[in-house]
């Protein structure tokens, strides 16, 4: 009894630990599978996305997903508690490095509080913009998941072409032919 209690405790210690978060997110980094969008099936198979998102930027300024209609969309929901979405961002920030100049579009969206995700934003001094889901956001339906780091990306045409639950290393040479793909 207790040797579970001591190791409940110890996992709650871990978890809630923000001293540990990055050093565990750094090993965690090391084992992300490289992303890629499946060869493309016969046109007109993709569900097509619900440009309604409205969401907040860190100024408070509403940002409308329907303004990127026409352009390639990285939209991801992640948290600042959650390991694999910390695991992630590295690799999310160097995609949008890499493509910040193309018509591709990056929405990385939290449901936590400005200050926290201001201060994580600052203080890891990523390149890539965070936003914000509050009271007033509209999230359609199509984009909840119940699991969190989730990501969708959406072509030109509106269409999802790749729909995914879990982290993964988004600046990898695959996913970045992928991405030019959709752009031509």
């Amino acid at each position: 009894m207790k040797k579970t209690l001591f190791l409940l405790f110890i996992s709650f210690v871990l978890i809630q630990c923000q001293v540990l978060k990055e050093p565990v997110a750094a090993v965690l980094r090391g084992s992300l599978p490289p992303s890629e969008i499946d060869s493309l099936p016969p046109q007109n198979n993709y569900p097509i996305a619900d440009y309604k998102l409205i969401v907040k930027d860190l100024d408070g300024n509403l940002i409308k997903m329907e303004d990127y209609r026409g352009k390639v969309i990285f939209l991801n929901f992640w948290a600042t508690w959650c390991l694999p979405c910390v695991a992630e961002l590295p690799s999310i920030n160097k995609l949008y490095l890499n493509f910040k100049e193309k018509d591709v579009v990056f929405l990385l969206i939290s449901n936590e509080l400005l200050e926290k995700v201001e201060k994580y934003h600052n203080r890891k001094k990523y390149s890539v913009p965070f936003m914000l889901e509050d009271a007033s956001s509209i999230i359609p339906l199509m984009f909840n998941s119940p699991a969190i780091p989730t990501t969708f990306i959406i072509n030109k045409k509106g269409e999802i072409v790749k729909a995914s639950s879990g982290a993964e290393d988004w600046n990898s040479d695959e996913f970045a032919n992928s991405l030019n793909k959709l752009l031509r």
